[in-house]
């Protein structure tokens, strides 16, 4: 078992209270120490890409032609971009489109923050964060395309929509418009682990938080030892000269 020392200075813990009967005594209860915890984990290994192989057995393909595979197929042939919304529960992020006015906190249809960005399909988006209504629920959007006719509804093309529902059960709902099956999300590489590599893992990586406290008096460590020296004499020897003392 390693032993690790720590140091840990009373005088911030005692009591200097001149008035409090437990002066000059260590009134804390407790410490807090930062211990450094490392782990090794095993790697689960290298694994490959295999090329996709197509089923051209006609008696097992079930379903139909987009969700098996078939012989001839490529992957684009899979592709289903859809306009499905996606909807779930979530913290509010109503701060981060409140304005500095006192007054009107939230403005309606300001651009908290604008950007460009590229979408997955390579298009650029004007994108725009901001208040679209100031109902209950409080409705706000983040990278929504500042020409979409329908920014601030479900239907909104682009970025996230939050609707807000201050002091209500269902709290905070996020909805977006996922980009469904596309050249981004979909492969027809099978990931397989070959044997020969069972075992085989990479060089460890060790990640390890290092806590150092100098204490409060640490820097001015070298004055308060000039305390101690009670003439010049004593001053020329410290150290063995570590001061540079010039007689005039």
């Amino acid at each position: 078992m390693e032993l690790i020392k720590r140091k840990i200075l009373l005088e911030s813990c005692t009591d200097r209270n001149y008035n409090s009967p437990t002066y000059g005594t260590v009134t804390a209860t407790s410490f807090y120490v930062n211990v450094m915890i490392v782990q090794d984990i095993d790697d689960m290994g290298m694994f490959t890409d295999t090329e996709f192989i197509p089923n051209d057995n006609p008696s097992t393909q079930i379903g139909s032609d987009m969700t098996i595979r078939v012989t001839g197929a490529s992957v684009s042939d899979y592709y289903d971009y859809g306009n499905n919304v996606i909807t779930a529960q979530t913290e509010s992020r109503v701060e981060d489109v409140r304005s500095y006015s006192s007054l009107q906190p939230y403005g309606l249809n300001f651009d908290v923050n604008t950007e460009t960005y590229i979408d997955f399909s390579g298009g650029s988006v004007n994108g725009v964060d901001r208040v679209t209504s100031l109902g209950n629920p409080l409705t706000y959007v983040f990278g929504a395309d500042i020409n979409d006719a329908n920014i601030g509804t479900v239907a909104q093309k682009n970025g996230l929509l939050y609707q807000d529902n201050s002091g209500k059960t269902s709290g905070t709902i996020i909805s977006y418009i996922g980009e469904g099956w596309n050249e981004t999300n979909t492969s027809l590489s099978a990931i397989t682990k070959e044997e020969y590599l069972f075992g085989v893992i990479s060089k460890p990586e060790v990640k390890s938080d290092v806590f150092i406290d100098r204490g409060i008096t640490t820097i001015f460590e070298k004055h308060l030892k000039m305390s101690e020296i009670s003439n010049l004499d004593e001053l020329t020897r410290y150290g063995r000269g570590f001061y540079n003392i010039i007689k005039q």
